[in-house]
């Protein structure tokens, strides 16, 4: 298995390199099918691969559940518009749905400035094998950490939040997946914690700002 690399496509194709059981922790933010597009920078992202729909999710979530040790966690983000469409299929491929945590930003989103609420959070879906037990004290269930301001990627999840579920749910030397990588806050948040890590991004563009990122974050630490 290679690790501590991230793969330009679909992550059932990485996935179906794995070893049953081999994966220790599952960590992603994989597309909400909204069809969602940024509007809040004046340069706008591409619009997120795969995001108009959820037909992906039945074969990918089965297979995460394939490679995932029988004491793995996963977390799986996720927005409230289609949570029990997540929910509905992780339960029929055998997740445990253990908790829904709530990442209440700091600030904000868009959208309809005048007929809605201003939306301040993410749902992440805590799911597990088995009977593992969770690093450290026993934390609330909502998550507070500062939103980015999607410089590399329209729905970029901050690298200290990945890096507390990290701790949380793994060891130093386990592997942590990410089969929608994006732009490597996983890999970044693994590398951190002195895990190892592998992932898949399927979009070109947001590969390649992965691999840049992950270049330059591993020059800062060899420096220092």
């Amino acid at each position: 298995m290679d690790i501590n690399k991230v793969f330009n496509e679909d992550c059932t194709v990485t996935m179906g390199r794995f070893l049953d059981n081999s994966i220790d922790l599952i960590v992603t933010d994989p597309p909400y099918g909204m069809d969602f597009q940024s509007g809040h920078r004046k340069i706008k992202h591409d619009k997120i691969v795969n995001d108009t729909s959820l037909d992906w999710m039945p074969t990918v979530f089965k297979e995460c559940k394939r490679i995932l040790k029988d004491d793995g966690h996963a977390y799986f983000f996720c927005s409230f518009h289609f949570i029990d469409t997540f929910l509905q299929t992780l339960k029929s491929v055998c997740f445990e749905v253990k908790n829904i945590l709530i990442w209440h930003k700091n600030n904000t989103g868009m959208g309809d400035l005048e007929g809605d609420y201003a939306p301040q959070y993410e749902f992440i879906i805590f799911c597990s094998n088995g009977n593992k037990k969770l690093n450290g004290r026993r934390d609330s269930n909502i998550l507070k950490f500062a939103r980015t301001n999607n410089d590399f990627h329209p729905t970029q999840k901050p690298v200290d939040l990945i890096r507390f579920l990290i701790q949380k749910s793994s060891n130093e030397n386990d592997i942590v997946f990410d089969g929608f990588m994006g732009c490597g806050t996983t890999a970044i948040a693994s590398y951190i914690e002195h895990r190892n890590f592998i992932g898949s991004e399927i979009d070109p563009n947001h590969y390649n700002t992965c691999q840049s990122r992950l270049s330059k974050h591993l020059t800062i630490q060899q420096l220092f």
